[in-house]
């Protein structure tokens, strides 16, 4: 509600807003009009007296224009019930001096804005930022006037250009739009286990167009020998049913790992070449027979995934193999003795990491993955994927006494981020990437709100990047 007020008996109008910006407009009209004074500067002689319709005083014609004009711009600002229109992730500049009259600017003050992600410059009187939330938000202006306190609440409004439209319910494998899931195994980190969560979200791409969420993801903790499995899988984009594709691979590296585990063999010969390693430290027979030990589950996943694709082409009309391409990130790991043994496999873009923030330390734990062509990459029903040397050759294998952050991500999330292959590979930028994540998120155990804040950061904005974005994070 605005205290600074012009009355219409000093105006000597009927009160109608129409009149007064009519004779307003007629005031500075006729100023024009007046003929040059002996200095050439001014208009207006010294002898002639021009009514002035907002003060009904005479003065000068550098005073009056200026009366005139503040209070036009006043008159304006009773009228105006919101700024300029912002959008959502868009850097937002406002220039206050086209509502606040000059004289005002040394008192004006401004409140509300921070809520939107704006602040107000001083200096060069500009509102500016980057709005981070959709809404319509209430900001206080104060100033004073010719002696007198206004105030006024007027709107901002924060829109997007993006529509965020359903699938169609009546879709063939629905998919929800997000999705998250937390293993938290030691809550106060009173022992050396790990935690982890995982989230997936629909990319803006998708939501614009009403299509479903293609990437998925999977994460266990096997308590009876102390292995997990994390995956993320990025359905392929041109093809039709990647999201089934994705979500199936997911389910047969959880199925299979966990048959796996079951199995002593497994975890026994695991065992068998950590402690060869410590005895001898020869790193090229470690690799290789720790490989060796990955390979027969890996393919197995691979090859009932590709089994479970050829089914559905019997179910589905007019449906390929490839109609359910997927990429694949895989790691699995275990605390064996003194050290961490990690093993990891990848099928596609995206990206692995291991991260020792204390110190300064990261590595990317998977190796580039691209196709015959530039930007092409592969996915798990490419020709050749099931054959043993070629998963051997995308297995590695690392060996760490600790470490802060295993992370998996899709293209979704390693585009943005890092951008080329040579930002991916270099150490700085994961730790800046931790460090960030870690501000947004809190990664302890005792975070009950954990999942939720990691699919809040996945809603970051990076112009040209709207693809479906999951992250797992081992903490």
């Amino acid at each position: 509600m605005s205290e600074f007020s012009v009355h219409s008996s000093e105006l000597d109008l009927a009160g109608s807003d129409e009149v007064m910006q009519n004779n307003v407009c007629v005031a500075m009209e006729s100023l024009d009009d007046e003929p040059a004074g002996a200095d050439g500067d001014e208009k207006v002689s010294s002898n002639t007296k021009v009514y002035n319709l907002l003060r009904g005083k005479v003065a000068d014609r550098k005073v009056r224009n200026k009366s005139v004009n503040e209070d036009m711009m006043l008159f304006k600002l009773l009228s105006l019930n919101e700024l300029e229109q912002a959008i959502v992730n868009i850097s937002y500049y406002y220039d206050v001096r086209s509502i606040i009259p000059e004289s005002a600017l040394g008192s004006f003050k401004i409140t509300g804005l921070e809520e939107a992600g704006l602040r107000y410059n001083k200096d060069t009187c500009i509102i500016e930022g980057v709005p981070n939330h959709l809404g319509t938000f209430q900001i206080g202006l104060q100033f004073n006037l010719k002696g007198s306190p206004f105030s006024k609440m007027i709107n901002l409004n924060v829109i997007t250009l993006w529509k965020y439209v359903d699938p169609p319910e009546d879709l063939i494998f629905p998919k929800t739009n997000t999705d998250s899931a937390s293993l938290i195994v030691d809550m106060y980190k009173k022992s050396e286990l790990k935690n982890v969560v995982a989230a997936s979200t629909r990319g803006r791409s998708h939501a614009y167009d009403g299509k479903p969420r293609d990437d998925d993801f999977r994460i266990l903790f096997d308590r009876d020998t102390g292995w997990y499995v994390c995956a993320v899988a990025d359905g392929a984009g041109s093809a039709r049913y990647s999201r089934e594709g994705s979500r199936i691979l997911c389910e047969e590296i959880g199925r299979v790992f966990l048959e796996t585990f079951a199995q002593t063999s497994f975890d026994a010969q695991m065992m068998k070449v950590t402690g060869e390693y410590a005895d001898d430290c020869d790193d090229e027979k470690f690799y290789r027979n720790a490989a060796d030990i990955m390979v027969p589950p890996l393919k197995k996943i691979i090859s009932s995934s590709l089994m479970s694709f050829e089914n559905l082409t019997e179910e589905v009309t007019h449906s390929r193999i490839t109609d359910f391409s997927t990429t694949c990130l895989i790691s699995v790991f275990k605390k064996i003795s003194h050290h961490w043994i990690i093993c990891t496999y990848n099928v596609g873009d995206g990206a692995i990491s291991l991260v020792n923030n204390k110190d300064n330390y990261a590595a990317v734990l998977c190796n580039p993955d691209e196709g015959k062509y530039f930007g092409e990459t592969r996915f798990i029903t490419t020709d050749g994927i099931t054959a043993d040397d070629n998963i051997r050759g995308r297995v590695l294998i690392n060996l760490v006494r600790d470490f802060d952050a295993l992370i998996l991500m899709t293209d979704g999330v390693s585009d943005p981020k890092f951008e080329s292959d040579r930002n991916l590979h270099d150490s700085r930028n994961w730790l800046r990437f931790y460090r960030e994540l870690s501000e947004e998120v809190f990664l302890y155990g005792c975070n009950d709100e954990i999942e939720k804040q990691l699919l809040s950061y996945l809603d970051f904005w990076s112009i040209g990047n709207h693809d479906d974005r999951t992250l797992v994070v081992v903490f």
